[in-house]
Formats: C-alpha cells, structure tokens, sequence
C-alpha cells in the first residue's frame, strides 16, 4: 500500500492547500475600510453639500464681527463722549465730567476691545477648521457663539443711535450680523449636516 506524498508546504496535511501565512479576516464590502484611533473599522461618510454653506456663513459671520469689532474700537478713538452723554439726557455739566472720565479711560478700552476682538476672531478660525473635519464639538461651539452673540448685538441694537454718525454704520452691520447667524444656526441644525456632524465620531 502507497502512502501520498507529503505536501512540503503544509506538512501533515497533504490534501489541503499551502498557506503562506496567517489567516486573514475580510470584513463584509471590500478591503479598503479606514480604521479609527481604536483599531476598529470606520468608514467616513463623504460631506453633504450643506457644509459648504456652513463654512460660508461661518466666514461671513467672522469677517461682520471683525468689522463690527473694528469700528467700535474707531469709535472709542475719536467719540467725543460728552456730546455722546448729552444726547443720552445728562445735563451738560454732568455729561462733561462723565465724558472727561471715561475718555481717561480711553486707552484702557481701546487695548481690552482689541484683546477681545483677536481672541474671538481666533476662536472663528478655529471653528472653521474644526468644522470642515467634521468635528462636532466645533458644530456645538459655532451654536453658542452664534446665540449669544446675536443676542447681544440685538441688545445693543437700539442703543447705536448714541454713536452719531456711525450709528447707520452700526446698525446696518448689526443687522447684517444677526441674519447671517440666524441662517448659520438653521443650516446647522437641518438634517443631513445635523446627522453627518454627529455620526463622524472626530478624534484628532
């Protein structure tokens, strides 16, 4: 009686196939999946065109802050406060020492306008970056920015016929800046953005 000649590449096992070397696992749908801080298998799903809108309105809301931002700070340098005070009912005396105080103070407000302007401006351009990978987070911190700020421009609205000549300047840019955070919030709160910003599981 012959015995079968040995398979030299898998010995002991002559009628099975040769391997060359462990076994694989191919997940269901193909070989190239991307995998997650984890190891795990994600697959990233593509961007929906509303997240072009998104970054517009984010830009556009950024560049209206930085101007709205920019003539405040004009204001402060130039505003003759007593004739500010006045036109607010203070008698002329009092207006005059109101507004010799605040404009010693003038520098102050000056250097802590732009300080604030330079960090929200930075957090603008932070939230752009952050949005157009995807992150979440950067979605839920555009959504506080854009309701308090609106909400305080809003508050202030009313009040920019106070700053003369500038008070059409203001308003227009307020109102502008109060729309363009309206429809950011809409965009971001519509599906499908809604749902591919919290399916995207952003780690990095």
């Amino acid at each position: 009686m012959s015995t079968p000649p040995d398979n030299p590449d898998n010995p002991g096992h002559p009628d099975e196939p040769a391997r060359s070397g462990p076994p694989r696992y191919t997940p269901p749908g193909g070989h190239d999946r991307a995998r997650d801080g984890h190891g795990q298998q994600h697959d990233p799903a593509p961007a929906p065109p509303q997240l072009k809108r998104l970054l517009g309105l984010t830009v556009a809301s950024g560049a209206l802050y930085a101007a709205l931002g920019v003539v405040v700070t004009v204001i402060y340098a130039t505003m003759d406060f007593a004739a500010m005070y006045q036109r607010m009912g203070v008698p002329a005396e009092d207006a005059g020492q109101i507004g010799t105080m605040v404009e010693q103070m003038r520098g102050i407000s000056i250097a802590s306008g732009v300080i604030g302007l330079v960090v929200l401006v930075g957090l603008y351009v932070m939230e752009y970056v952050f949005l157009s990978k995807g992150a979440n987070w950067a979605r839920i911190l555009g959504i506080v920015l854009a309701i308090l700020s609106a909400v305080g421009f809003l508050g202030n609205l009313f009040g920019f016929w106070l700053y003369g000549q500038w008070a059409i300047v203001l308003i227009g840019l307020g109102i502008a800046f109060i729309a363009v955070n309206i429809a950011w919030l809409v965009t971001a709160f519509r599906a499908p953005l809604r749902d591919w910003f919290t399916a995207q599981h952003y780690t990095r």
